[in-house]
């Protein structure tokens, strides 16, 4: 079999963590276009899309196609006990933020709160955010001291500006450097200044130790349960959660006690 493509119909499903997934995209063109398999050739999304004979690189809207098909999404949201729904899991919905937000509308009324994850390769226009944070969307933004300096000026900016529209969280891929690297003390130290920032998020990074920065000491990492078995994790943190999402004490910012109007 050849690889293919997502199919282009909406689905909702609960993935090993425990999150209730409704991606309205799947796939990563402009992620892709940036390194070629995924975000520091670390992606986790490029590589389950690629082990199940998927092109990440190809961004394809899931559509709603059939009142029916409308129905069974609806009912599995509203019997869901899962406490979010979350868009951007397997693609960045930043490719269709249009459709994206046709479908937060209608979310919206199961009352469930929506969590969207974005590196905003394609910005949302002010009028977007408004909606967005009227519909009461956590936006999470996704950066790291491994993206370039004006990845990180821009994705920054985007977080401070929903503040004012909504309720806006920085999701940070962290990574425990090693400072007596040149290069890692550098990189921790741009770190050192993303987790001063008001609502974080430590997601810390799964990479293997066959990565070129763990072989050349820039990067340390631990062999860490996660859920069911053993990963590479570098985990600056030690007492940073990893597990299921019912456990955690963020709940990608739902948890969060948010300042009106920031």
């Amino acid at each position: 079999m050849g690889i293919r493509t997502y199919k282009d119909e909406l689905t909702i499903e609960e993935n090993q963590k425990g999150v209730l997934d409704l991606d309205t995209v799947k796939g990563c063109t402009l992620g892709c276009m940036n390194c070629e398999k995924g975000c520091w050739g670390l992606c986790y999304a490029y590589k389950i899309a690629t082990f199940r004979g998927i092109d990440f690189s190809k961004s394809i809207t899931r559509w709603l196609k059939s009142k029916q098909q409308m129905r069974s999404i609806g009912k599995t949201i509203f019997r869901s006990q899962k406490e979010f729904v979350r868009i951007g899991t397997m693609g960045d919905p930043c490719h269709n933020w249009d459709y994206t937000l046709r479908i937060c509308r209608w979310v919206a009324n199961s009352k469930k709160p929506i969590v969207i994850i974005t590196k905003h390769w394609i910005g949302l226009t002010d009028e977007q955010m408004k909606e967005l944070g009227g519909l009461g969307v956590i936006i999470n933004t996704s950066l790291s001291a491994l993206d370039t300096e004006e990845q990180i000026k821009y994705r920054l900016e985007q977080y401070e500006k929903y503040k004012k529209y909504g309720k806006s969280v920085l999701r940070i891929i962290s990574c425990d450097f090693n400072r007596e690297s040149e290069e890692g003390k550098r990189l921790a130290e741009i770190q050192d200044e993303l987790f001063k920032n008001d609502y974080i998020i430590d997601n810390p990074l799964r990479v293997p130790l066959s990565y070129p920065m763990v072989k050349s000491g820039i990067i340390k990492v631990k062999k860490i349960m996660d859920i069911n078995s053993e990963v590479y994790m570098s985990r600056f943190y030690p007492d940073t959660y990893i597990g299921v999402c019912k456990d955690c004490p963020e709940m990608c910012g739902i948890n969060f006690n948010y300042k009106e109007n920031e």
